[in-house]
């Protein structure tokens, strides 16, 4: 039974996304412009200035949480995300 329930919540999760793509044109967002968007931000380059953070934001636009267009949205919308995320660089250079 909750195996079913779980087939059909997938089934409409998927037709909603179809819709959205196809129907209404929804795209995601362009992650190249979004990084041109974050190189304009002042924090962002204040971090770049430090070497230590600089090879791990590259390391990250590559393999890591900077991939992600949604949460790179968000890390420039967002002063929590934002902070976050320097919570987690600061983690990674110690």
């Amino acid at each position: 039974m909750m195996t079913l329930l779980f087939l059909c919540v997938l089934t409409v999760g998927l037709f909603i996304e179809l819709f959205q793509k196809y129907v209404l044109g929804k795209k995601d967002p362009d992650i190249e412009d979004l990084w041109k968007e974050l190189d304009r931000e002042e924090w962002y380059n204040e971090l770049l200035q430090d070497t230590e953070f600089k090879e791990w934001i590259l390391l990250d636009k590559q393999k890591g949480l900077l991939k992600d267009p949604y949460y790179v949205r968000k890390i420039i919308d967002h002063k929590g995300h934002r902070d976050g995320f320097i919570r987690y660089l600061n983690e990674k250079v110690k």
